[in-house]
């Protein structure tokens, strides 16, 4: 009788401390690291500090190799992602990858719609990546694809777009880019538009949407959604109308930051070893940008997001937490 009781109570309680592990392995935070503009040729110390971080995901956001010379001709490419290959950690490519290209892994420095030599470096992608045959991306034009994942509770629908493939050509005079006003002017492209739409409608609680330029910002004189204003009003409004929780990830800049707008929380993070030096602001800015080397992190709990940017010596810069 007593073994019996002392079995049961073992039991018990065993059972007791496995359902504990698994409460409380459910409500652990999902770490998605991103970053952006990473040059081959380069040491990428950073890595260090993601990895201190224990993440789940890691969000490439573009320019993740540099394989543009300024003719153009996309001779560069393939022996750029070979490079690449060779350097980056096995043990962040272990863990669940998430990838868009812009301009420098596309093949032209700011390149759109009518570089010539698209089609190969999409092929090039594919490859590099990994991406399976019966992949979306494999069989058609442009880089864009969704991922829908139940994360602590949580729908989370992710979205990577293409701004490079469709876009149309910008307007620029003296090194500035100006509004291109042209009625047709696009970023995505009809198809991915209407691909955008339609992804869109699933039911989901929280939207990581990828751009690989910055849609919120608008005062500065390189690329950005806003030059092409009638496809950021577009955007936005599309994304206000969501129930659900909307975080935009962006690179390219150079410089990491949080924008917030009717809602709409956006981090850029940039770069992960090529730095800048100069100063930037905008209205819609949180805070400060960083120049220095750094990468963003979203971890999602159970009813909340937190965004922070992380410089190289794991040290925190910025960060919000949002209610999902």
């Amino acid at each position: 009788m007593l073994n019996n009781t002392y079995n049961g109570n073992m039991l018990k309680h065993a059972f007791l401390l496995l359902s504990a592990c698994f409460h409380l392995h459910s409500q652990d935070s999902y770490k998605i690291a991103l970053g952006s503009c990473l040059h081959q040729d380069h040491p990428v110390p950073i890595w260090n500090a993601v990895k201190e971080n224990n993440i789940n995901s890691f969000f490439f956001l573009g320019d993740n190799i540099y394989g543009d010379v300024p003719s153009g001709l996309p001779w560069k490419l393939k022996p750029s992602y070979d490079k690449q290959k060779k350097v980056l950690p096995s043990w962040l490519m272990s863990k669940e990858i998430h990838v868009i290209w812009d301009d420098h892994d596309y093949g032209k420095n700011d390149g759109g719609g009518s570089y010539r030599f698209k089609e190969y470096a999409q092929s090039l992608y594919i490859d590099f990546w990994g991406i399976n045959n019966n992949d979306p991306r494999a069989n058609r034009e442009g880089i864009y694809y969704q991922r829908l994942q139940n994360i602590n509770g949580l729908k989370v629908l992710f979205i990577g777009l293409d701004t490079r493939y469709f876009r149309s050509n910008l307007v620029k005079k003296d090194d500035v880019y100006l509004p291109n006003l042209e009625p047709d002017a696009t970023f995505l492209g009809d198809k991915q538009w209407e691909w955008l739409k339609d992804t869109l409608s699933q039911e989901h609680d929280l939207l990581i949407l990828a751009s690989s330029i910055q849609v919120l910002a608008t005062e500065h004189r390189f690329e950005k959604w806003s030059n092409i204003p009638s496809e950021r009003k577009k955007l936005l409004t599309l994304l206000e109308s969501l129930d659900s929780r909307v975080i935009i990830v962006s690179g390219d800049r150079h410089r990491a930051g949080l924008y917030q707008y009717n809602g709409i929380t956006e981090i850029t993070a940039s770069s992960l070893n090529r730095p800048t030096y100069s100063e930037e602001t905008d209205s819609l800015l949180l805070g400060k940008t960083y120049t220095e080397n750094n990468f963003g992190l979203i971890s999602i709990n159970n009813n909340n997001v937190e965004i922070s940017v992380i410089n190289v010596n794991n040290q925190t810069l910025e960060s919000i937490i949002l209610e999902v």
